[in-house]
């Protein structure tokens, strides 16, 4: 780790939070730079379901989920409240170990549009059927990309 972390392991990180193929991480203040020891954990070869709701991964902690081969099995994926951008989004369409994913959570984030459209365009991300942006916008795929409002 090239800056100071609060964690020496991952195994600190997963401590009581990994259930069967479920990681749920949301609300540990995880930074991008602490994420790295998840990334490089073969754990996360176990993992379908990866809450990370309520962090601090940004736009650099999106580059790091996108680069890790061993996310080739999440299905679901929370990246509520992690302070992303569309800049983070278009990392994210371009992921290459995310073929999988189903279902994505992106509420409380910064995003204006560009990096919607380039979920909607990703040829990575082929598997991709919902993904919520804000309470209220629910993003689903049949026959193409549909945006209905939840009341």
């Amino acid at each position: 780790m090239s800056q100071k972390t609060r964690f020496d392991n991952v195994e600190i990180i997963l401590e009581g939070r990994l259930r069967g193929n479920q990681l749920m991480l949301s609300g540990k203040d995880l930074t991008a730079e602490e994420a790295k020891l998840l990334w490089e954990s073969p754990k996360m070869k176990e993992v379908s379901w990866l809450d990370l709701a309520d962090n601090n991964l940004g736009d650099e902690g999106i580059r790091g989920l996108v680069d890790c081969p061993a996310l080739e099995n999440i299905q679901y994926l929370n990246l509520n409240k992690n302070g992303i951008s569309d800049r983070g989004l278009e990392i994210l369409a371009k992921a290459k170990f995310l073929g999988k994913l189903k279902r994505l959570h992106l509420k409380d984030n910064s995003i204006e549009g560009k990096g919607v459209v380039a979920l909607f365009n990703s040829e990575n991300l082929d598997s991709l059927s919902t993904f919520q942006i804000n309470d209220g916008w629910t993003c689903k795929k049949r026959e193409g990309w549909r945006y209905k409002p939840q009341t």
